[in-house]
């Protein structure tokens, strides 16, 4: 009995320490294709109107600068960072500190997205560039 009481407590615990191997979409972030990803562009555009359009508009400038054209005027790492790490970008990034100067002085918060929900964004922007 006490052999089977420690493999049953060294197996969930093995158990408990092993990689969780799911296919879960949301986790895999893919790779950057010559053209936008139509399907993860339309989940960015709901993560976008969600989370972004309190201070940023596709055509116009609102308290953040208006977002299309940002994928050609920015490299896809450079977006992803602000959209990740906006508080250290601001605070090291000279090209995030002339922006944020020129928009008032207002910081861009931190919203706390995924790298999977942050690519989606980028990839509502590289959709709005066509």
């Amino acid at each position: 009995m006490k052999y089977l009481y420690n493999f049953i407590l060294l197996s969930s615990f093995l158990y408990s320490c092993s990689e969780d191997k799911k296919d879960d979409t949301e986790t895999s972030i893919p790779p950057l294709a010559a053209v936008y990803d139509p399907v993860l562009a339309t989940k960015g555009e709901e993560l976008f109107k969600k989370k972004c359009y309190s201070c940023h508009r596709e055509n116009e400038k609102l308290i953040g600068p208006a977002m299309r054209g940002v994928t050609q005027r920015r490299e896809p790492e450079w977006i992803m960072r602000m959209i990740l790490e906006p508080e250290v970008m601001l605070k090291e990034d000279p090209i995030a500190i002339k922006l944020l100067e020129e928009h008032g002085g207002s910081p861009m918060s931190n919203m706390h997205l995924s790298e999977y929900e942050a690519r989606a964004v980028y990839e509502y922007l590289r959709k709005l560039a066509n």
